[in-house]
C-alpha cells in the first residue's frame, strides 16, 4: 500500500512540502489525548529483550528517530505513540533562522534516500522550550540536538550553545551538541579540540 501512495502521490510532491504536511499531521496525533494513547498503546516497543540503558537514561528501545525530522519538537509524542524508542529533535539554534535557500531537499528515489540542504531552519531555542515544556501524555525519551546560529561568529559560538542549553538541557533527557554539519558555515571548524574544548565545557 505505502509504496502505490509514494509512487503515485508523494513522489510527485515537491519532498519539503510533503516533509510540512507530514509534520503538521502528526501534530495533530500529538495533541490528541485520546488518540495518541491508543496508537501508543497498540505501537509502542514493551519487549523487555529491547530495553537500553544508556549514559544514564533508560530507553524503552534502541531504534529511535534522529534530529532532522522534526526539527522544532512539533510530533514528539506522535513519534513515540508510533513505536519510537527516543525522539532526538532538532537541530535547534539558540536564535530563529530561515536555514539556505530553496530547494535544500532532494529526493533519490532509485537509492531510497534523500538529500538534506536544511541549514539548521528552525524557530530558535525559546519557541522549542514552550512547546517541549508542555506536560506530555505519553512516555518518550527526548533527546535535543543545538547547533550554532547562522550568523554568529566562531568568536561567540560558545555563548550561542550556552544559549541554547539553557533553555532546552532541563527540558531533554539528553542533550546533543552538532558540530558537523556541512550547511553552517565554518561549523566544523569547531570540531578542532582547541576549539571544542572550551565549547563542551560552557556547554556543560
Amino acid at each position: 500500500m505505502y509504496r502505490i501512495v509514494f509512487t503515485q502521490v508523494l513522489s510527485r510532491i515537491d519532498p519539503e512540502d510533503i516533509h510540512h504536511l507530514t509534520v503538521g499531521a502528526l501534530r495533530l496525533l500529538s495533541v490528541a489525548p485520546v488518540a495518541k494513547r491508543l496508537v501508543h498503546r497498540r505501537l509502542a516497543p514493551r519487549d523487555p529483550a529491547l530495553r537500553v540503558q544508556a549514559f544514564g537514561v533508560h530507553f524503552p528501545s534502541p531504534f529511535g528517530l534522529a534530529a532532522g525530522f522534526d526539527k522544532d519538537a512539533r510530533c514528539v509524542e506522535a513519534m513515540s505513540a508510533l513505536g519510537f524508542g527516543h525522539v532526538e529533535v532538532g537541530t535547534i539554534t539558540a536564535h530563529a533562522q530561515p536555514g539556505n535557500a530553496r530547494p535544500r531537499l532532494f529526493r533519490l528515489t532509485g537509492e531510497r534516500a534523500i538529500i538534506n540542504r536544511m541549514g539548521f531552519n528552525n524557530a530558535g531555542a525559546a519557541a522549542a522550550a514552550k512547546v517541549l515544556g508542555r506536560t506530555r501524555g505519553v512516555p518518550v525519551v527526548v533527546g535535543v540536538n543545538i547547533g550554532k546560529t547562522k550568523v554568529v561568529p566562531e568568536s561567540q559560538a560558545a555563548d550561542d550553545y550556552v544559549t541554547s542549553a539553557k533553555e532546552l538541557a532541563p527540558l531533554a533527557d539528553y542533550l546533543v551538541v552538532n558540530v558537523s554539519s556541512p550547511n553552517t558555515p565554518g561549523l566544523r571548524d569547531l570540531q578542532a579540540v582547541e576549539l571544542l574544548r572550551p565549547l563542551l565545557r560552557a556547554v556543560k
